[in-house]
């Protein structure tokens, strides 16, 4: 598996060990609660009470995050219009780079998900990561539920990285990473996340930023720099 490899002087801020213990029992709830709840309804919910809590952490600004709600809502609803029932495709967008994961019945089905999804207003990137084949069933999904769970909860648990900028996404035992971090964050989420139990491989889609435009993002008062840009696709 190949990573992109490029220069850092300088580790992020380390957050207080209190909020990190808060943050970790918050995340791993909210996880497992998407293993018991209907998706239509896990989203509503998620929507009400979980997107307040993480802009406190989150990298993105809130109108970036609100962008990326309002990508992934659309993208879904194009994907179901095209693609009707015989399609399990979800869309992740983290920074307007979305992440396509799921199944469908045919190579046809899968470039045509790509690119309505591309059609959405504000997409920058897209990442068609859908497999051809028949549509996992409730065991295999279960079993990407309990490995986000277990990657997520090692992220938070590491004391070397901030493990609340990074989003994590699992399809057919596949790890997909984004956010927006520096080049020695990125590589040690990426060595957690292979050491991880039951993965198979791990792709990430990362913003790459620097020390400095680190430091930008957590004082925002002191500057009014925009998100980093989107720097590609790289499988890990």
């Amino acid at each position: 598996m190949k990573t992109t490899k490029l220069s850092l002087s300088a580790a992020p801020v380390q957050p207080a060990r209190a909020p990190r213990r808060l943050w970790r029992a918050a995340s791993v709830l909210v996880i497992a609660l998407a293993a018991t709840q209907l998706q239509g309804c896990f989203v509503l919910g998620l929507g009400a009470v979980g997107t307040t809590a993480y802009v406190a952490t989150d990298r993105r600004t809130a109108g970036s995050i609100l962008e990326d709600n309002t990508i992934q809502l659309k993208a879904d609803n194009r994907i179901s219009s095209a693609l009707g029932g015989y399609a399990n495709v979800r869309a992740v967008s983290y920074n307007q780079q979305v992440l396509l994961v799921g199944q469908v019945p045919t190579e046809a089905a899968k470039k045509e998900a790509g690119e309505v999804v591309r059609g959405v207003p504000n997409v920058k990137a897209v990442l068609n990561e859908i497999d051809v084949g028949p549509i996992s069933d409730l065991n295999r999904s279960a079993t990407d539920t309990l490995i986000t769970t277990k990657v997520r909860a090692r992220l938070i648990d590491a004391h070397d990285i901030f493990g609340n900028a990074f989003k994590v996404t699992t399809s057919n035992s596949v790890v997909y990473l984004m956010g927006i971090v520096t080049q020695r964050e990125a590589n040690r989420a990426v060595q957690i996340a292979r050491e991880t139990t039951g993965v198979s491989k791990v792709v990430t889609m990362f913003n790459i930023i620097s020390e400095q435009q680190l430091q930008q993002i957590q004082n925002p008062q002191k500057t009014d720099a925009p998100p980093p840009e989107p720097r590609g696709n790289n499988p890990a």
